[in-house]
């Protein structure tokens, strides 16, 4: 007797939680859009629930730039804990499997439906999965139910749109590192032996491509700068002056970074003429960039990311 009450009531109670939680993520949906830049686009998913509610267009300057982020919305009513930098969330693992089967980024969003900033904190799923959770927690795909991510202090939007847009492009720089390839393949063969003018010109317009790469040298990633000045632009300059067969300018300069520090110290110990000097200098310019320009690569690099992870909590999920 006392079993056949009891299942209904259980029955009721678990009716009423699933809908007061519909409820909760009904109103983390309003606010997201809300926290979102008033140009990008948002569309709400509806259908089969797989882990999915909503699609961001990124548009700068009212003109859409192809990228789109995939949205799985939490809602809480519960205040967001955070310690050593971050907060902890349990996540379906079912969620967590399906974001793999994805290249475009799915972003967790989480929403206390009574903060008054009307704010939600995110995670990139799949490259913490990458980055984090493969590691510290390998066996995590057998869980039955769910699986604990962490989620930084700082992702949280309004004001994180720049990261947002940089995780956006992760698709169009994987593409990106394709041709970067090429390019740097091609660059490689063209300087065996001993090149002619004509071999380091080629290698400045292969250069030029890498530097046009979209996806890559933008304001949102936090060493296309670092790349861009150090190795990118003088690697260009070193190339195309071997081209010419001349030394650079004063304002040339400016982009070799360590051309005159070379050349006193050649000339000061009359190790070679000036000419030959000049050719040295441009030759380990150009060199040295090219050993560096493979950090283009580091995207799926995940071994290293999870190595700054453990050292300071760098990282782009």
């Amino acid at each position: 007797m006392c079993r056949r009450l009891l299942r209904p009531v259980s029955s009721i109670v678990r009716k009423n939680m699933r809908i007061h939680t519909h409820e909760i993520d009904t109103q983390a949906r309003k606010i997201i859009p809300i926290a979102l830049p008033r140009q990008w686009e948002y569309r709400e998913v509806t259908g089969r629930d797989y882990g999915v509610d909503m699609e961001v267009e990124i548009f700068e300057e009212n003109d859409s730039t192809g990228q789109v982020l995939l949205i799985q919305i939490k809602g809480t009513e519960q205040e967001i804990i955070f310690k050593d930098g971050f907060s902890t969330f349990d996540v379906p693992t079912k969620t967590l499997i399906y974001s793999e089967r994805y290249i475009t980024p799915l972003i967790l969003a989480i929403c206390n439906i009574n903060n008054k900033s009307q704010s939600f904190h995110y995670i990139w799923i799949q490259d913490f999965i990458k980055s984090v959770l493969n590691f510290e927690n390998p066996n995590w795909r057998k869980n039955k139910y769910t699986t604990r991510v962490k989620v930084p202090i700082k992702n949280v939007m309004p004001g994180n749109e720049e990261h947002l847009i940089h995780i956006s492009h992760f698709p169009q720089r994987l593409y990106g590192a394709c041709e970067i390839a090429r390019a740097l393949d091609n660059i490689l063969h063209s300087l065996i032996g001993d090149p002619f003018s004509d071999d380091y010109m080629k290698a400045s317009l292969n250069l030029k491509e890498i530097l046009e790469m979209p996806g890559f040298l933008t304001n949102q990633w936090h060493q296309g700068d670092i790349l861009k000045n150090n190795y990118l632009l003088p690697a260009i300059f070193a190339s195309r002056l071997l081209a010419e067969n001349r030394e650079p300018t004063d304002e040339e300069c400016k982009f070799l970074h360590t051309y005159e520090k070379i050349m006193n110290f050649c000339l000061r110990h009359d190790r070679m003429s000036k000419a030959d000097a000049v050719k040295f200098c441009l030759k380990s310019t150009l060199s040295t960039s090219l050993d560096c320009l493979p950090i283009f690569f580091e995207e799926t690099n995940y071994k290293y990311k999870n190595i700054l992870w453990n050292h300071d909590f760098s990282h782009e999920f």
